[in-house]
Parts: C-alpha cells; structure tokens; sequence
C-alpha cells in the first residue's frame, strides 16, 4: 500500500509529507524497539521477584542458556525444560511482540475488538484472544482483602449465549425484549463489593435473585472479618453477614434513605454499576461466559483511572506477565 502512495511524495506539501512519514511509522514501527525492551526488563522483575525459579515446575535450580532473538532463555536442571522471560504469558509464542505494547493501549482506552483489529491489523480472532489471554492472566492475580466500611449490592445483566447452542430458552435476536420481565433466571447477577479505600470486587454470581451463599461464594473469601457490612434491607445480605460474623448497617433505598448515621451508604457501589453498564454498552452484549472477564477488565480500568496512561498501560502489561498461566487458544475455543 504505501508503495503506491511514495511516488507521489514529492508532490506533497512539507505538512503532509510529515504527516505521511508518522503514518507509515505508526504503520510499520507501532513501538519503538527500546520501549518494548525497557519493560521487558520491567516484566523479568516482577516475574521473578522472589528470584529466578522455573516457570513450568518452580524449580530454583536454573541457569542460563544463551540467547535466542536476542532474549535470554533458561535451563532448569530438574524438569530439563527451557524458558524465557515470556513463557506462560498471554504473549508465549506471539508473531507480532512489536504489537504488544499498542495493543495494550488499545485495551486501556477500552477498543471494542473490530476496531482494535483495524488499528494493529491484525485478525479479529487474534484481537478476541489475545484480549481474553490478557484477562485471564489479570484475573488470575485475585483481589486484594475488602476492611473496614464495605458497601455491597448487586446489578443485572441480560443472558448472552453467544456462540452457544440454546436448549432453555427461545433464541433472541439483538435488543429482543426477555419474555419475563424484572429479575429472573434470564438475568445473570453480578455482585459488586467496594471498601471505602477503593479497593472492589465484581464477579458473576448466578441467575435471578441472588443467594446468600452465592454471595459467599463470591466475595465472602476476601472479606476482612472485622468488616463492617453495609447494604440494602434484602435478607440475603442479612443472612450473609450472619454466616460471615459481620457487623451488618443497612440502608432503607425504597424509603429514600441515602446516608444512615451520617456514613452509612451505598452510593458507591451504585455509582460503580452506572459506570459499568455505560462502559459494557459499546461491546453490544457480552457472552455471559465471557462476563467475569469483562468485570475484571472495567474493575483494572477503575483502579488506575486517577494514573497517567503510559503507566496504566505498564502496569497492565507487567501484571498480565506477572504469573505463569498456560490458557490457549484451544482452551478459549472450548470454553
């Protein structure tokens, strides 16, 4: 393509034969080479903070041995595998590592996949799994404990078989209203949980109305036990905080009764669901298979929304490579 458009340069105005040159190097050279270098070495850091151990079988027992396109692979003496800084990322085995970095980007400013693929060029199945890769390394990291004040309430989501065979129910066309109406089995829950130092989880927690054990199963793990429990006056969340042994305050929403005592609410968590339905309408309806990921994607994005974006995009790069984590694309497809 570019060929085609160079005989013509010198007929063009100094403006746009620079604005042409940035185009083709954003083309052809989407990150500088030392860009990507730097925070591979960023990466090797994080990785192997407690030291060099071997990412197949944690072994300590590694050494060195030699380069290959000019990155240092390791030996382990005990399973005798090979590996480099990379192995058991979401990029293991990428043909475009000049890509990466963009990509990234593209995922911190929230790219729906046909444009991320438009952008990098890359196939738009490339795009989807390098996405859900990415996701499910970040997911793997889990959550940091919920203390002190924790607000808690859940959203709905409608069911999304995408890709899927429908056996429960008459299959929908886009934006077809449900055939039940409110909260039902055709909504999918999601429960959100956020202490008052903006620490939150999010996770899919079943169908209709949510059980007090499915909000244990959830959230109940990263719960402090000297939380304080705030919620609505729905008996799950009462029959929660009594499996957990919390202290429970809640808020009469339906009386209008915002703040309780003068700090008592749930505005944050409300404020958490607007925010996140309005990010999840760009993607058109996500497979509820697929839903967890998208949680936590939003959640990473909320987090680090108040950093610069250079360093938001570092630091999803680095935590996506923080752990080993062998998902394939084989594993997606039959997910």
């Amino acid at each position: 393509m570019w060929l085609n458009v160079y005989e013509d340069f010198s007929e063009l105005t100094k403006s746009e034969q620079i604005a042409l040159f940035n185009a083709m190097k954003q083309d052809l050279f989407p990150d500088e080479p030392d860009k990507i270098t730097k925070l591979l070495k960023s990466i090797r850091e994080a990785r192997f903070a407690s030291g060099l151990g071997c990412v197949h079988c944690g072994s300590t027992s590694v050494k060195r041995n030699g380069k290959y396109r000019s990155r240092q692979r390791y030996l382990c003496n005990d399973c005798g595998k090979s590996f480099n800084d990379m192995t058991n990322t979401p990029f293991s085995g990428s043909r475009y590592p000049e890509k990466w970095v963009k990509y990234i980007e593209l995922m911190v400013e929230g790219y729906t996949l046909p444009k991320i693929a438009e952008k990098l060029q890359i196939h738009i199945s490339t795009a989807f799994y390098w996405r859900h890769k990415i996701l499910n390394a970040l997911g793997s990291l889990g959550f940091n404990q919920l203390q002190g004040i924790v607000e808690s309430d859940e959203t709905f989501f409608r069911e999304s078989m995408k890709g899927r065979e429908i056996t429960h129910r008459k299959a929908k066309k886009r934006g077809e209203k449900d055939e039940k109406r409110g909260i039902s089995n055709l909504k999918i829950a999601v429960v959100v949980a956020q202490d008052r130092n903006g620490s939150v989880i999010a996770r899919k927690a079943g169908t209709g109305r949510v059980k007090a054990e499915e909000i244990d199963s959830v959230i109940g793990e990263y719960i402090h036990p000297s939380t304080l429990l705030c919620t609505d006056t729905a008996t799950n969340y009462k029959k929660f905080a009594k499996i957990k042994g919390l202290q429970h305050e809640t808020v009469n929403e339906r009386q209008k009764q915002r703040v309780k005592k003068g700090i008592y609410h749930i505005q944050h968590v409300n404020n958490f669901h607007s925010r996140l339905k309005t990010w999840m309408e760009r993607f058109q309806g996500v497979a509820t298979k697929y839903l967890d990921n998208y949680l936590y994607w939003f959640r990473w994005l909320e987090i680090d929304k108040h950093i610069a974006f250079e360093k938001q995009v570092e630091q999803m790069l680095i935590s996506a490579c923080q752990k080993s984590n062998t998902t394939t694309v084989q594993m997606l497809r039959t997910a």
